[in-house]
């Protein structure tokens, strides 16, 4: 395993100190990002992806059964080339601004892809989500870029969304208190391109990333695309029901349509 240190070509961090308390039981002896769904860790779906498509190095911190996320980065790194990883270890959780603050120094570019993990999309191979939030950043005048899904596009999600987009890209947070009837709703799926600028000036060592986007909201700076694909919301053994159903019942015309974790 890669202790944290500054490294070339680093930009992708996976998010896994959490507690997954939503997950009672299953997360009990084990990370919530080990998880299996369909008979395969989340953690290692991801990474697979980001091999796939050419992420060399990546991130991961760990604080809530630490050393399940541990093993997991020993055994993986084993078989696997890459990504390489390096591991963040939180001996207090720092939620997730903090996570990515305390690994800041590791990053050598500006844009940092920042991946949630308990996060799963089903995606097409032509229509790669990382490499369209690559390709739409723009740090001049953005310094945070969300990849958020339509409601009717996110399994075992139940809830008013997160987001409202307006036409030209500029994200804002929905408020419960007013009617948003007038604007779509999307959901955001974790995944993000975030401008390391955005942590200037940010005190604090313990946050969560939604400072951050009350922050770059309130500077016209917070950008969001959409996922061409299917997110699925892990988030309550009961979700994990309805996503493996939803990959199962679907199965053939997913793979008609060439859809792939």
């Amino acid at each position: 395993m890669n202790k944290l240190e500054k490294k070339n070509n680093v930009n992708t961090m996976i998010l896994c100190a959490g507690r997954g308390q939503r997950m009672r039981y299953k997360t009990k002896y084990i990370a919530k990002p080990l998880i299996k769904i369909l008979n395969q860790p989340i953690l290692k779906t991801n990474l697979n992806y980001l091999s796939s498509i050419g992420i060399k190095n990546c991130i991961i911190n760990n604080s809530y059964n630490y050393l399940t996320i541990q093993k997991f980065i020993r055994n993986y790194s084993y078989k696997h080339t890459t990504p390489k990883m390096y591991s963040s270890f939180e001996k207090e959780r720092l939620e997730t601004g903090g996570g990515v603050k305390k690994a800041l120094p590791i990053f050598n570019k500006k844009k940092m892809l920042i991946i949630n993990g308990d996060s799963l999309l089903l995606r097409k191979p032509n229509l790669c989500p990382v490499k369209k939030l690559f390709q739409n950043f723009n740090s001049s005048h953005m310094s945070i870029l969300l990849l958020l899904a339509p409601i009717n596009k996110t399994i075992g999600y139940y809830g008013g969304g997160d987001f409202i987009v307006k036409s030209n890209g500029i994200a804002s947070r929905i408020e419960r208190k007013k009617s948003n009837t007038s604007n779509k709703s999307f959901v955001f799926t974790g995944w993000q391109i975030i401008n390391k600028e955005i942590f200037n000036n940010i005190n604090k060592d313990n946050f969560s990333l939604n400072l951050l986007y009350n922050k770059a909201q309130n500077q016209n700076s917070l950008f969001a695309i959409t996922l061409e694909g299917y997110f699925l919301h892990v988030s309550t053994p009961k979700s994990i029901i309805q996503i493996e159903r939803f990959l199962n019942v679907n199965k053939k015309y997913l793979n008609e349509k060439n859809y792939i974790l």
